[in-house]
This record gives structure tokens, C-alpha cells and sequence, in this order.
């Protein structure tokens, strides 16, 4: 199942939002993380600063049907290719929060799934899947490289 136009343009807004509250606020807290939380029983997805402060919120309908790990994925996969068009728009680079900072998928009880994307100093990096993808041919070709010497 594919998540619909709609649906992605919500997430960006979610985010979007999450990062403006964060840089209104006044206070000396540290925040290190993003924490998004679907729900799928009720089709919110909520973004969560450290000390758990709701930052934003949307609903999320036309995925009734699916259960809970199938919404989440749904969810983070939809997430992951919002935050990276933020990424390639460098709607990270005059963040004024500490490095580094990421944005993590959790669970009701608020525990980490799945890391969605971390930024750190000058470099943004995905997390997850496209971390190691094609890591395993590349060094086998340094292996192999390495042998025929």
C-alpha cells in the first residue's frame, strides 16, 4: 500500500511545524531528538521533543485497515522520504539546535523503533536501510582488489 499525495504533504507539514515550535522556543533545554509517534488506531501521527512536549500533530485516515507494525511502516517509510526532501531543501542546515539531532520513530510506550534520519555537524546521514545498501558488494570488491595484488 502507498500513501497518497495527501498524506505526504501532511507529514511534511508535521514536520515543518515540529521544527519551527522547537526553534520558538526560549528555554535552555537541549533537545536531541525528535520523536515520532503513528498510531493506528487512531490515525495520529504525533511529533514529541525529549521531555515528551507535543510539537505537532496530524491525522492520518485511509489506512483503517492495516495493523499496528503494517501502520508504522507505512508511516516511516513515508516519513523517511519527507525528511529527505527537507534534507535535499536544507531545511536542516540553519537548525539551532545542538549536533547531532535526530528524528526517531516510537512505539506507544514511547521507545525507539527505528532511527529516521540523524543529522550531525555539517552532514546530514540516513539512518537504516540506505545507511549500509551496497556496502556488502563494495567490499567485496575491495576484497577482491586486495587479493589479486
Amino acid at each position: 500500500m502507498k500513501v497518497s499525495p495527501q498524506i505526504s504533504a501532511k507529514l511534511a507539514t508535521l514536520i515543518k511545524e515540529a521544527i519551527e515550535k522547537v526553534q520558538k522556543l526560549e528555554n535552555e533545554e537541549v533537545i536531541t531528538d525528535f520523536h515520532i509517534q503513528p498510531n493506528a488506531e487512531t490515525g495520529e501521527v504525533i511529533v514529541f521533543d525529549d521531555n515528551d512536549l507535543e510539537l505537532s500533530k496530524t491525522s492520518v485516515e485511509g489506512y483503517e485497515e492495516l495493523d499496528k507494525d503494517e501502520f508504522s511502516k507505512l508511516i516511516s517509510e513515508a516519513l523517511i522520504q519527507e525528511l529527505n526532501k527537507l534534507k535535499g531543501a536544507k531545511a536542516f542546515d540553519n537548525l539551532q539546535l545542538f549536533r547531532p539531532f535526530s528524528f526517531v520513530l516510537v512505539d506507544d510506550d514511547k521507545e525507539s523503533v527505528r532511527d529516521l534520519l540523524v543529522v550531525d555537524s555539517d552532514t546530514v546521514t540516513m539512518s537504516g536501510d540506505e545507511l549500509l545498501k551496497g556496502l556488502d558488494d563494495e567490499l567485496d570488491d575491495f576484497i577482491n582488489k586486495l587479493l589479486a595484488d
